[in-house]
């Protein structure tokens, strides 16, 4: 019995041997196969825009510094014979660009507090459609296709576009600034909006609405003259528009220089859509600009010209072009701002159609305009619909005035943090958008800043 028993522990303790060796091996096989999922993780450790570069090897994503190095794998985006695959291109590291939308893996270095980025993937800015209802700024082209500078956007009309225009509008009708477009389409991979749907419509503007706004304009006090020495010189004050349900007054601090700098700041925003317009033209806008003093720290623009900026915000900013990419704002707000007028007068052949356009998107309830979605107000005035409007087509109105766009999205950085590394934080809501919109127009338009081995914190 003792020597059976002995037998019987002996085999006991080698199955118990070969049980810690399977044991030790699956662990193992556990930590390998754990590895290779981690490696393959569609779980990127960062992603977004690239916000700043600083070289040819580094740059930022939503404020975490990216490093690269020779053994990191780049990938893009493509769709092959109508299958989406990544695909790797070496030349993608050279060409890297603000506003480019990237996927990063890699790991946290502790020391360096970067990701030391194993792969980038280069993926396509967005897969919206973008639709709305604008003015347009200017006729880009006309052959070999029809471009349309609006609503922030190069709208492309092709043979394939339906055009749901209204008599005496005619699918032959070609447009010309300053009248109307409502759209629905697609983004192309050349940074133009591909329409599916168009109308068109002449501004036209409803008698009641014409009243309301005549008497909603803001009213200016020019600051006193003929002062005593020994007298401090009072400031003007103006009665800005209404916005968000109330209007606001504000202080005009009298000084010349800083005032003339805002005004030739501003005026070089001014489309050249406007300034062919006739002195009487319903749609000129008479633009005033002003530097102010405020409590609330906004810039507002409104239909009867006056755009305004507070001295604070001013104050903070590095330069001219990001004093431009805040009144640009302001200046967008009053071309856009008779949106709203134009579709409750209902007298735009484009608004009637809108209800027959298939809009996709949040902008599918303009549809609705006849049954008094624009009918909301504050005082005279209609409400805004789309806040990210005025910063797109800001945008496109500094880039024709030839402002640097890139200083948008750090303007935006600097009065969030307020210091001299903004492009290296984590993006405010608007410096994201922009730099979306920057990577989906203008990054690799030759004809704008593309910020190509530069950093947007300067």
């Amino acid at each position: 019995m003792k020597r059976r028993v002995g037998f019987s522990a002996g085999q006991c303790l080698l199955v118990a041997g070969l049980c810690l060796l399977a044991a030790g091996l699956c662990s193992a096989w556990s930590g390998i196969a754990a590895a290779q999922e981690a490696s393959s993780s569609p779980t990127p450790t960062v992603e977004g825009a690239i916000s700043a570069i600083a070289s040819a090897a580094d740059f930022y994503v939503d404020g975490k510094h990216v490093v690269t190095n020779a053994q990191t794998t780049f990938w893009k985006h493509i769709v092959q014979n109508g299958d989406d695959a990544m695909v790797t291109d070496p030349g993608i590291a050279k060409n890297l660009a603000i506003g480019d939308n990237v996927q990063v893996f890699g790991n946290n270095d502790r020391h360096t507090h970067s990701i030391i980025a194993s792969e980038v993937r280069l993926q396509p800015s967005t897969n919206d459609h973008p639709a709305g209802y604008a003015v347009v700024q200017k006729v880009v082209a006309t052959s070999p296709q029809l471009i349309l500078e609006a609503d922030g956007y190069n709208i492309v009309i092709t043979p394939k576009t339906i055009l749901h225009n209204k008599a005496p509008l005619t699918a032959q009708t070609v447009p010309v600034v300053n009248m109307w477009i409502a759209y629905s389409g697609r983004w192309s991979k050349d940074g133009l909006v591909v329409a599916e749907h168009a109308a068109y419509s002449p501004f036209l503007l409803s008698p009641r609405m014409k009243k309301g706004l005549e008497k909603s304009e803001g009213k200016v006090v020019a600051p006193m003259d003929g002062a005593k020495a020994g007298e401090s010189r009072k400031d003007g004050e103006i009665q800005a528009p209404y916005l968000y349900g109330k209007k606001h007054t504000a202080s005009i601090p009298a000084d010349p220089a800083l005032q003339q700098r805002v005004r030739k700041i501003g005026e070089r925003l001014i489309p050249a859509s406007q300034k062919i317009l006739a002195k009487g033209d319903p749609q000129k806008i008479d633009f005033r600009f002003y530097a102010v003093q405020m409590s609330t720290p906004q810039v507002i623009g409104s239909p009867d010209g006056i755009v305004i900026i507070p001295v604070q915000m001013i104050e903070k900013l590095q330069n001219d072009d990001q004093v431009a990419a805040l009144l640009s704002q302001g200046v967008a707000e009053a071309l856009e701002w008779l949106v709203p007028p134009a579709a409750t007068g209902n007298s735009g052949p484009a608004m009637v159609a809108l209800g027959e356009m298939p809009f996709v998107g949040p902008v599918a309830g303009i549809a609705l305009i006849s049954s008094g979605l624009f009918e909301m107000k504050h005082g005279t005035y209609p409400s805004r619909l789309d806040p990210s409007k005025s910063a797109r087509v800001g945008l496109s109105l500094m880039h024709d005035a030839g402002y640097d766009i890139l200083q948008a999205p750090l303007a935006s950085q600097i009065l969030r943090y307020g210091d001299a590394k903004p492009g290296e934080k984590p993006p405010t809501l608007q410096s994201a958008y922009l730099l979306k919109i920057i990577g989906l127009e203008y990054t690799h338009d030759t004809s704008a800043s593309s910020g190509k081995g530069q950093t947007i914190a300067q």
